[in-house]
């Protein structure tokens, strides 16, 4: 199979609905700061995938208010799936020899000008424009990228490789959108029709694809800024006027876009005012449920127990409708609901446990939708908070679940499908509830772990291994006098988005843990990692984009799916008797970095896990060393009671930082790396490090207080640099300096990464 098709299958599997390809030659107009080749310049091709929003979220949303978006917050959910497509196709193009650079779905932009790149609310690279470079779409007058089989209902991301790929067709302009302007007639902030500044031209081969040069501060109102549609908006809008405004009113909740709402191509649209004020998507299938083989439906349910689901119950809106519960209420037609659950292990706390189930339960919820969708049933997942109006509806049918045998007295994950396909009422359940913990180990010392091993390479993880208590404990006794007396300062913003900083800051005494205070009764720590991409880690900041996007986007990215995984072998460990418990940080002596997804674990995280599960070994900054990846890696741990087998330790290469003149010191911009030596003994083998000033890391990697950090290249004038000591007093001052609008969203590359040798991939294993 030819390597475009190989790529092609593998990001359906991922759950794309759409998968085009564009090569580099189509984006020679755009500007270097803004542009595949910028970011890559050894790129010469660009992966779109697409997901689809399901009509009935589009249809049913924002119909009161365009702040009450309702199931339209499926979105949210289908920018963290584009995330986890975008990470996995990268990785998978990786695996076939060639470098790839995979893209945030959302939330990393230049709010402002920067150098020569006049763009404002600038990614580093438009997937709207580059789901027109791949052939999937055509531009339309909202500025929306349209596709003939969705219009604007979808979302797309972005890969960069440079594998050679033969690119897809064109969309001509034209072709999709028709001009009907229900998109600027139905724009609450007028964005489409004030303050328009001309034409702008996205030029693509032979085409030119026209529409207006709107204000972006206007339109980013209330979708972006969260103020209230309701208030009188300024004839002029500009960053001043959106702070003033939010000091002066603060904010309400993100808007549904409207010119999404109500964009759908002439050749699939059609009105019901019963139904919605949206105009309809004529579905392309529709089954005759009267001769429908019952199967489709058997496999249907099957799918998400397949998956990781423990209960699928499902109920006719007769059977509702006769105990009170209206599902035409949410959803007009409606013949069925749906709810999928899976249940936390006794004594789990909230954490990443936690995250990876609630992820997984909405993602095969959201995947059940598109699939009756795609039979012609109008389908929504329920999704948002409590002032939406499914909630109650969700709140009601979820509760059912979790009184199911399994369920009481448990932390149970759940989410609701409301459908229109008539799906027999029903319970399923994934392993028989009365039996748990029964399932045959084999032998409990060897064939556990080679399970559990099997299992996260097929979820995706990159290192595994297992780190026996004695190497645990014994870098926790080491560790502790080290620690002993170490005060970190951890900030929280009392002030509202989008406001100055007003910090709180405490401080708090560090303490060294070990396995068992994670889980009493450990007997092993299983460890796995997710790989930072080369390429990424190789232009990051870099002329000529000078990008800081893909590293930070690889910091969260990698945190959240490590969780998703972690969550599955937790439950796996469950199905075979024993218990586990998923930390981002075994001994507790690790920070966060800042991020636009909130602070992440940051990448010291569980490096002493690694070290005793024998990945490799520190070098001077601290960072752990693989021969695979460099230090270009993410950890994270399971303490089981399950008697693991050991791997083996590696021994020290202590030779390779000192060949490259200490850079990673060099590069540290508040001077937190010290000449204090730390030596560690693990397994018989003897490691060192430089020791950490905390305070001095966390200033500009958890804080982002200077620019050379990362958050000068997204266009942040701040560069405090730190007194020799650092302050309650003085974090919070510099805090304050933050700007008000870019501190919601910062981002961070360190440097000490970036400039390490063991950081590009032809130094990984020389």
């Amino acid at each position: 199979m030819h390597l475009k098709d190989l790529i092609k299958n593998h990001a359906y599997e991922l759950g794309a609905d759409l998968v085009g390809v564009g090569d580099i030659g189509r984006c020679r107009h755009a500007p270097p700061m803004m542009s595949p080749q910028g970011l890559y310049p050894g790129a010469k091709s660009v992966i779109v995938m697409a997901v689809r929003h399901p009509d009935a979220c589009i249809e049913r949303g924002g119909e009161r208010h365009p702040q009450e978006i309702g199931p339209y917050s499926v979105q949210y959910l289908m920018n963290s799936r584009l995330d986890e497509m975008s990470y996995r196709l990268a990785t998978f193009i990786e695996k076939q020899g060639h470098g790839a650079v995979p893209i945030v779905s959302s939330n990393i932009w230049r709010y402002n000008e920067y150098k020569d790149l006049k763009a404002v609310f600038a990614p580093d690279v438009s997937h709207i424009y580059m789901a027109v470079v791949a052939g999937l779409a055509e531009i339309g007058f909202s500025g929306l990228a349209l596709t003939p089989e969705y219009g604007a209902r979808n979302r797309f991301i972005t890969v960069i490789t440079d594998a050679e790929l033969e690119p897809d067709p064109l969309i001509p302009p034209g072709t999709v959108c028709d001009r009907c302007m229900l998109c600027r007639k139905h724009c609450p902030s007028d964005a489409l029709s004030k303050e328009i500044d001309g034409e702008k031209v996205l030029r693509i081969d032979p085409y030119e694809y026209r529409f207006p040069n709107k204000n972006l501060w206007r339109c980013a109102w209330g979708e972006h800024f969260d103020l209230d549609l309701d208030l009188k908006i300024p004839e002029k809008v500009d960053e001043a006027v959106i702070l003033r405004e939010v000091a002066a009113h603060g904010i309400r909740s993100g808007e549904m876009g409207q010119c999404l709402k109500f964009c759908v191509p002439k050749g699939v649209r059609h009105f019901d005012p019963t139904y919605s004020k949206t105009p309809l998507r004529t579905h392309w299938a529709t089954c005759n449920t009267a001769t429908m083989s019952r199967a489709v439906v058997d496999r249907m349910l099957a799918r998400p127990l397949a998956r990781g689901a423990e209960a699928v119950v499902a109920w006719t809106a007769d059977e509702l409708r006769a105990q009170g519960i209206d599902l035409a209420a949410v959803l007009p037609g409606a013949q069925s609901a749906v709810v999928l659950a899976v249940a936390a292990p006794a004594g789990t706390r909230e954490g990443p446990f936690c995250f990876g189930a609630s992820y997984q339960i909405d993602s095969l919820c959201y995947d059940l939708t598109r699939q009756c969708e795609e039979l012609g049933f109008r389908s929504l997942m329920t999704s948002g908070g409590p002032s939406h109006p499914e909630a109650e509806l969700r709140a009601k049918l979820t509760k059912r679940v979790t009184d199911l045998p399994g369920f009481c007295d448990r932390i149970v994950f759940a989410n609701l499908v409301v459908t229109c396909l008539p799906v027999p009422s029903q319970q399923r359940r994934s392993v028989p509830a009365a039996r748990p913990g029964m399932t045959d180990a084999g032998d409990a010392t060897n064939n556990l772990t080679a399970n559990l091993c099997d299992l996260a390479r097929s979820l995706g993880a990159d290192l595994v291994g297992v780190a026996p208590l004695t190497r645990i404990d014994e870098l926790a006794a080491q560790l502790r006098p080290i620690v002993a007396g170490e005060t970190v300062l951890d900030a929280g913003d009392r002030s509202i988005r989008f406001a100055p900083w007003d910090p709180v800051i405490t401080e708090r005494e560090c303490a060294v843990r070990t396995a068992v205070d994670h889980l009493p009764g450990a007997r092993s720590v299983f460890v796995f990692g997710l790989r930072y991409h080369a390429e990424v880690l190789r232009w990051a900041t870099k002329p000529p984009a000078e990008a800081v996007g893909p590293y930070a986007f690889q910091t969260y990215v990698t945190n959240w799916l490590g969780a998703v995984i972690g969550y599955q072998l937790v439950k796996r460990l469950e199905s075979l008797g024993h218990a586990g418990v998923i930390t981002m940080d075994l001994h507790g002596t690790e920070s966060y970095t800042a991020s636009p997804r909130g602070s992440q674990p940051d990448l010291f995280s569980n490096r002493f896990a690694g070290l005793a599960a024998g990945f490799g070994y520190l070098t001077t900054s601290g960072h752990l060393a693989t021969p695979a990846f460099g230090i270009r890696q993410r950890l994270i741990a399971i303490v089981t009671d399950a008697p693991l087998a050991p791997s083996p330790m590696r021994a020290p290469a202590a030779m390779r930082c000192a060949a490259c003149d200490q850079r990673c010191i060099a590069a540290c911009p508040s001077h937190a790396i010290t000449n204090r030596r730390v030596a560690l003994t693990c397994g018989g083998h003897s490691f060192g490090f430089n020791r950490i000033d905390a305070r001095r890391c966390d200033w500009v990697k958890r804080y982002a207080l200077m620019g050379d950090s990362g958050f000068r290249y997204l266009g942040s004038k701040l560069d405090a640099k730190p007194d020799a000591t650092i302050t309650e007093q003085a974090l919070a001052d510099a805090l304050r300096q933050h700007d008000a609008i870019k501190k919601y969203r910062p981002v961070v590359a360190e440097p000490c990464v970036l400039r390490c040798p063991l950081a590009t991939p032809e130094l990984t294993r020389a």
